[in-house]
């Protein structure tokens, strides 16, 4: 007889407490996030608790940035929001449902889409809680990383080129 999984088991987004949203993000604002993520991942104790993953998750950042845009906007509605720019990207990300129930109320209430409203969540966050040094810091360990890889594959012997390697 089949055992029936626990609902504890079941991940937010099978429980259905995490909406799909999907959007367009300028790239400037997208970076600053995945910079956010990459800190977060960095500071982490190892091996990371479950805790201190969903800290350093995509998610996460993203339910703190529109969450803490409601809150400072609940009573102060924004007067401009974003318009679509041309270099602005596609990205699909998972937001609490909670979070998403309130910013839908906020965005009907001052007559905007959901979609601005979270662009505007996510850029207030960003020029708040994302400085220029940090992401200087992570341009400068990126270079970095590269430089030593680089230095590495060079001391170390030739490898074997599989099928699947380009030339």
């Amino acid at each position: 007889m089949a055992t029936k999984k626990s609902k504890r088991s079941r991940s937010p987004r099978a429980r259905g407490l995490r909406t799909l949203q999907h959007q367009t993000l300028s790239p400037k604002v997208r970076y600053a996030i995945d910079t956010e993520v990459w800190l977060r991942s960095l500071l982490l104790a190892h091996p990371p608790s479950d805790a201190e993953r969903r800290w350093a998750s995509k998610d996460q950042v993203n339910d703190e940035a529109i969450s803490w845009f409601l809150q400072q906007h609940a009573q102060h509605p924004l007067t401009d929001y974003p318009a679509r720019r041309t270099d602005d990207e596609d990205m699909t990300f998972w937001v609490d449902s909670r979070i998403m129930e309130r910013a839908r109320r906020l965005a009907a209430r001052e007559g905007v889409k959901v979609a601005r409203l979270i662009d505007a969540a996510l850029s207030a966050y960003v020029r708040v809680h994302v400085s220029e040094p940090l992401l200087g810091f992570r341009q400068r360990v990126q270079e970095q990383a590269a430089q030593l890889y680089g230095e590495l594959r060079a001391q170390a012997p030739p490898v074997g080129r599989s099928r699947n390697s380009a030339p």
